[in-house]
């Protein structure tokens, strides 16, 4: 009987630790690709959250200072200036019998002119609840701007009438002597982003917002502003 000899064929395929590298090497290709899509995603996140907080604060501050610079306008009408009616007066004619009419008329004769006043526009500006989850600035009943999470203002006051500012104070330590001699009003304003968790942790916010809870992760960024009210140096007449 004459022996077969087949002839050895090589080895085809992948071996077992072959198939192992190969996936390792995949899985690190993978996890570079999912780490620069998730880096690229905060990264868009982020500067979405820091366009919209600066578009919205430069907007409410613009409103502000707009309407501050132009309060202070008015006179109390107490008491009546001396030939000027700041109140209206009805002319009522009464008659009780017909009697012949006569007039003593002096020798000078004046007239009547009549100017009313123009009309003050009063505004309100206060940060509250939109109804629908967020916080807004309102004016008077009108939102303003989301994302104004608080609001503070500190009223400049000139005690010795030398021009200047002396100090700033809150509404709550202003006296009565204080309220007529304000000449600015400094502004503070804290506007969050519309997204949560857009920052890696909660951020350390300075005075007089250091107290605000952040623990939500938005964007948080504070806006300050100065306006002279031009109105109350012109009645003080003062120059400037």
């Amino acid at each position: 009987m004459t022996p077969l000899f087949l002839p050895h064929k090589g080895q085809s395929g992948f071996s077992l630790i072959e198939l192992m590298i190969a996936s390792v090497i995949g899985l690190l290709l993978t996890s570079a690709m999912l780490i620069a899509y998730v880096t690229s995603a905060r990264t868009y996140q982020l500067q979405d959250a820091m366009s919209e907080v600066q578009e919205n604060g430069r907007f409410a501050i613009h409103a502000l200072l707009r309407d501050l610079r132009q309060s202070g306008v008015g006179i109390s009408g107490n008491p009546i200036i001396e030939g000027v009616f700041n109140t209206a007066v009805d002319i009522t004619e009464f008659e009780a019998i017909h009697s012949d009419l006569v007039i003593n008329q002096g020798s000078v004769r004046s007239d009547i002119v009549y100017l009313p006043g123009l009309g003050i526009d009063g505004f309100a500006y206060y940060v509250g609840a939109t109804g629908v989850g967020r916080i807004a600035l309102y004016r008077n009943r009108d939102a303003l701007v989301e994302g104004v999470t608080e609001m503070v203002v500190e009223y400049g006051v000139d005690a010795d009438a030398d021009k200047l500012v002396d100090n700033y104070k809150v509404l709550a330590s202003l006296s009565a002597v204080d309220r007529d001699n304000i000449i600015s009003a400094r502004v503070y304003l804290l506007i969050s982003s519309s997204g949560t968790g857009v920052v890696d942790q909660a951020q350390q916010l300075a005075a007089p917002f250091d107290v605000v809870d952040t623990s939500d992760r938005r964007l948080y960024q504070m806006f300050a502003a100065t306006a002279l009210i031009r109105n109350a140096l012109v009645v003080k007449g003062i120059d400037g």
